[in-house]
């Protein structure tokens, strides 16, 4: 009897000693924070405001920079264009065309912990605040560098095209 109590203390010791230390690394496990897509959807909509009010300044330069490193930037009735220096020219085409009057408005935002897609409208006036055009929009916004950029932006108009003169 006395050989057998140090036999059948041995396991349950074992036992003890590597669930003790299996319970302290998990203690030191990171958890990763929850997704919050209300945050999300105030981000997106700062994003957008940064978004109108650069294209009222004119500010090409600034417009790109709120698209991600690789985006592609999709307007209606030409190729896309990838990338932040391609995505500079486009809008400093508009601009230079006098498309500073634009408005965008959100109507549905949802998404993960790295990538969110922004679903609404959009109009387009003149310089006096008539309405030239109206459409709808999709945006894909990706986190980079902590922030949440503009990575896949697609629009078209609701009006249709008008024949060349």
């Amino acid at each position: 009897m006395k050989r057998i109590l140090p036999v059948l203390f041995i396991p349950v010791i074992a036992v003890l000693l590597l669930s003790a230390c299996n319970s302290s690394t998990g203690d030191k496990k990171e958890t990763k924070a929850a997704f919050d897509l209300l945050a999300a959807k105030k981000a997106v909509e700062d994003g957008n405001k940064n978004f109108m009010d650069l294209l009222r300044k004119g500010d090409s330069v600034g417009l790109a920079n709120l698209y991600s490193s690789d985006a592609d930037f999709m307007s209606p009735n030409m190729p896309a264009v990838k990338g932040r220096p391609a995505i500079q020219t486009a809008f400093a085409g508009f601009i230079n065309a006098g498309m500073t009057g634009f408005n965008l408005f959100t109507t549905e935002v949802w998404g993960y912990d790295d990538l969110v897609s922004e679903v609404g409208t959009w109009t387009f006036a003149d310089k006096d605040g008539k309405e030239l055009d109206h459409g709808k929009y999709i945006v894909l916004w990706k986190m980079e560098d902590g922030k949440w950029k503009l990575h896949r932006d697609c629009w078209n108009a609701d009006t249709p095209c008008q024949p060349s003169k």
